[in-house]
């Protein structure tokens, strides 16, 4: 199969859709993974996922976090994920989403953005407690059952109604998790935090260590050395990293031209690009598409 970088609606449902209601919708019962697990792509969707067996390492936007059962993924179009070294018994339920099937029927246009949990700087991946993830699990058996009444005159209305209540359910037990989990962040681990959510807001733009320490009202030398503290790598290496990522999914892309690749990510020309992306990998941006599975 054609490894895919940016993974749209529907070639995300040919791979694991089992009831679709639309071109935009549907939810899985437990999948493996796996024909995901060895490259970064970004979802056209959004993507609401359990972890009900085994386990894997998640990275989300160059952060690595561990899947393992009850674990709750939250991905968006503004992610950048890949799932790796999963266990055999690995599996997920999820469900997939466009914001286009929930602003139907006079949903407020800008409802996703009231969730603290599809933005760009949130945690994508939750540790809920059992009941919680139960609880979830429950709701996504319920929308099963609705789906398999094809004949139903309100079928579509009836699950979209359903989504808001677990969309609802779910900001309930991230809001939860957040308050334990930023209750227990020291200065330099709340830093690290405002550092990545900029970097990941501007590094198309900005690669420069000083634009984000001017931001953050720091140092550069205070922000390279707090970085490096609580992550292991320089503040710099970070925004390289995130570039070489969305170079990476770019040229997954062979519909995208080289030329085009260095434009979306602000590099004045394709040599320029080419300079940087090598030094960074070893490898030109050209012998990089060539090596990438087909």
């Amino acid at each position: 199969m054609k490894k895919i970088a940016q993974l749209s609606l529907s070639k995300f449902a040919d791979l694991y859709a089992d009831k679709l209601i639309g071109p935009d919708f549907f939810i899985t019962n437990e999948k493996q993974l796996l024909t995901l697990s060895e490259y970064p792509y970004r979802s056209d969707g959004y993507i609401i996922g359990i972890c009900t067996r085994g386990t894997a390492q998640v990275e989300v936007n160059l952060q690595v976090y561990e899947a393992r059962p009850d674990a709750m993924l939250l991905a968006t179009p503004f992610h950048v994920l890949r799932i790796y070294n999963s266990s055999p018994d690995f599996l997920c339920r999820f469900i997939v989403f466009s914001k286009a099937f929930l602003t139907e029927n006079n949903v407020n246009s800008h409802f996703l953005e009231s969730f603290s949990y599809f933005k760009s700087a949130s945690l994508p991946v939750i540790y809920t407690d059992h009941e919680d993830a139960k609880m979830l699990l429950e709701i996504y058996a319920l929308l099963q059952q609705k789906l398999d009444r094809q004949a139903h005159p309100y079928r579509m209305e009836i699950s979209r109604s359903m989504l808001i209540t677990l969309l609802y359910e779910v900001g309930s037990i991230y809001e939860k998790q957040h308050v334990i989990i930023k209750g227990k962040l020291n200065r330099k681990q709340e830093l690290n935090i405002l550092f990545q959510e900029l970097v990941f807001h501007h590094y198309k733009e900005h690669r420069n260590v000083q634009y984000y320490a001017d931001l953050l009202f720091v140092s550069p030398k205070h922000l390279t050395e707090t970085i490096k503290d609580v992550t292991g790598r320089t503040a710099g290496e970070w925004i390289d990293d995130a570039v070489i990522l969305e170079a990476k999914v770019l040229l997954r892309n062979q519909e995208i031209s080289i030329s085009n690749v260095a434009l979306a990510i602000h590099f004045p020309d394709q040599s320029s690009f080419g300079k940087y992306f090598k030094k960074q990998t070893g490898l030109s941006p050209s012998d990089y598409r060539m090596a990438i599975p087909r």
